[in-house]
């Protein structure tokens, strides 16, 4: 009994060692002779292995199975191997776990042998403590669950590795799928056309039944009843389909749009559910279901409510939901068309924070009323509105956010300068002027308004944006002078001073500076009237005489530009010379010959 023990042992090992180490299976491979033996030999002396070999064995016992919680008795289906311990008025009369044996026969106490193979943990025990209760009246009888057993199951049809699989009665057909799909570098189907179809995955049991498993539909809505347990040599089988000629396409305003495997008797809420579902509160309006018949192209449309349950559809049925759907169908779902969104207002308000509008119908005055009004030290002219409006960035390019969310921010603003560059490929704008134009697009986000005008009431009132921020700036009662100044910062305001003043009292210009402009903060508004008077919040800027930039690629661009038009003009008296010349050489012949 102990070698067989041993030989057991051996060979589980092998097997565990062979799934740590994700060699590819088949229904025919075993391991065997001098291969088990070196796989044995490398667990024992390779660390790595070892711990592998252990973690899955911990897996594969009973005190170390990953549960959902605990055992469900109605589901549990009792098979050679599993265990129980037999309490009898609160002690254990069989001393040690008795197992079921390979014929699904339990041997109890004085009761002898009960068949309990293929029962549900609940029948089981119902019929062990009725075998029981003739021997032992009016006893307290408990059974209890405490070795689940281990078993194989197949795989085959359109994955990477087919073959044998050791299972667990609370092991589901997702855990044996990716396990046969753990190769990534093998195709699972050689014809690009087809796909392996987790919709229809048939799983074929010992007794002549089968069940068709809705993998997809478990991934995507996490329903456990599309994901069954597995049973003691069940048959897993994937088999393929073409999406051109057995899907059901979903796109609009949708969270996962894209193309979906057809099933027969798909209903439309089960694939709007795995699309990511509609909601009416959501934005959501309605549904359409597009069909092509021999007698032309049918729509049925569906309201967002109808689809939640709250009314019946135009064909009678008691839900919009329960909308039988054919194969190729394509559903499209529409947004409402009153967006609804937030605003922030930030700065110097009563109540700041985000205040929910209707995209372009709110107004700017409206949420300022509701935010409370400004406060008594905002300074209204140099008031805000920023709005990022660049092109729509094409979503593919854009990686995982959550994964990695600088990298996405990266990507997206890489996807939207090529958009940009996409809307300016019929210009005849150079490099240069491309480069200037995405800085300029990426940085300018502020709406062209006159704020102050519109917070005064001298202005037409302004509708918002979803996304939109309102800034209101504290007045400092300063002016703000920078560039190439010998003191540049704020200066307190002086009524009446000229820009020239305020220059004097920043030091001074600098011998490289160049032109002085004069912004107004509220409108963008430049002059160059240095006699002028300034107001609170101004910024007064001077250039540098020489043309520079910090930017050192647009600084390379700028020298090969200029490399370029150098080189441009080179060719081009060059060329003159050598047109020069060919001239001279021709009438040089003609005076020649004429001359003879």
């Amino acid at each position: 009994m102990m070698q067989k023990k041993s030989t057991f042992s051996g060979v589980a090992l092998a097997l565990l060692v062979t799934f740590s180490l994700g060699l590819p299976q088949s229904s025919q491979a075993q391991i065997s002779g001098e291969a088990a033996s070196e796989l044995l030999e490398a667990a024992q002396t390779n660390p790595l292995l070892l711990l592998r070999q252990r973690l899955s064995q911990s897996a594969l016992s009973a005190a170390g199975i990953p549960l959902e919680g605990a055992v469900d008795a109605a589901e549990y289906i009792v098979g050679p191997g599993d265990a129980f311990t037999v309490v009898i008025n609160g002690q254990d009369v069989g001393g040690a776990p008795i197992a079921v044996g390979a014929d699904g026969l339990i041997a109890m106490p004085d009761a002898g042998l009960v068949d309990v193979g293929g029962m549900t943990l609940q029948s089981a025990r119902d019929t062990i403590s009725e075998s029981l209760a003739a021997y032992y009246e009016d006893a307290d009888i408990d059974l209890s669950l405490v070795q689940s057993r281990q078993f194989y199951v197949h795989v085959s049809g359109a994955v990477p590795i087919p073959g044998r699989y050791l299972a667990l009665p609370v092991s589901r057909v997702s855990n044996v799928i990716e396990l046969a799909f753990a190769d990534t570098t093998s195709l699972p189907v050689p014809n690009p056309a087809f796909q392996p179809s987790f919709r229809n995955i048939q799983v074929r049991h010992p007794d002549g039944s089968s069940t068709t498993v809705d993998l997809m539909r478990y991934m995507t809505t996490g329903d456990t009843a599309a994901n069954p347990y597995l049973r003691d040599g069940d048959i897993v089988f994937v088999p393929t389909f073409n999406p051109e000629y057995a899907s059901v396409s979903v796109g609009g305003y949708i969270p996962y749009p894209g193309s979906y495997e057809f099933r027969e008797g798909d209903r439309l809420g089960h694939v709007l559910s795995m699309a990511g579902g509609v909601d009416a509160n959501g934005g959501a309006a309605s549904v359409t279901v597009t069909r092509a018949t021999s007698a032309g192209i049918s729509t049925q449309s569906f309201s967002a409510a109808e689809l939640a349950g709250e009314g019946a559809d135009d064909l009678g049925s008691d839900r919009a939901a329960d909308y039988e759907l054919q194969n190729l169908d394509v559903i499209s779902v529409q947004e409402r068309t009153e967006e609804r969104g937030l605003v922030r207002i930030e700065g110097r308000v009563q109540n700041p924070g985000a205040y929910p509008i209707v995209d372009g119908i709110t107004t700017l005055q409206q949420v300022l009323e509701a935010a409370g009004g400004l406060r008594s030290d905002a300074l209204a002219r140099g008031a805000y509105i920023e709005r990022r409006s660049l092109p729509d960035a094409s979503q593919s390019l854009v990686p995982d956010r959550m994964a990695n969310p600088e990298l996405a921010a990266r990507q997206a603003l890489r996807s939207d300068t090529m958009a940009v560059f996409q809307r300016l490929r019929l210009t005849d704008l150079d490099l240069i002027s491309r480069s200037y134009f995405i800085k300029e697009l990426a940085f300018q986000n502020r709406v062209s308004m006159d704020v102050e005008a519109v917070l005064n009431g001298q202005g037409p009132d302004v509708p918002l944006r979803a996304g939109d921020r309102l800034f209101v700036p504290k007045d400092e009662r300063a002016v703000y002078v920078f560039g190439q100044v010998l003191q540049p910062g704020f200066l307190p305001l002086t009524q009446g001073q000229s820009v020239r003043t305020y220059l004097a009292m920043a030091g001074g210009v600098s011998d490289s500076g160049g032109r002085t402009i004069i912004i107004n903060p509220s409108t963008g508004a430049v002059h160059e009237n240095l006699d002028g008077p300034l107001f609170s919040g101004d910024m007064v800027f001077v250039d540098n005489k020489a043309p520079v930039t910090e930017d050192p690629d647009l600084e390379r661009l700028l020298i090969e530009r200029e490399r370029a038009r150098a080189d441009a003009r080179i060719r081009t008296i060059s060329t003159i010379f050598q047109g020069v010349a060919s001239v001279a050489t021709v009438l040089t012949l003609i005076i020649t010959v004429r001359r003879n």
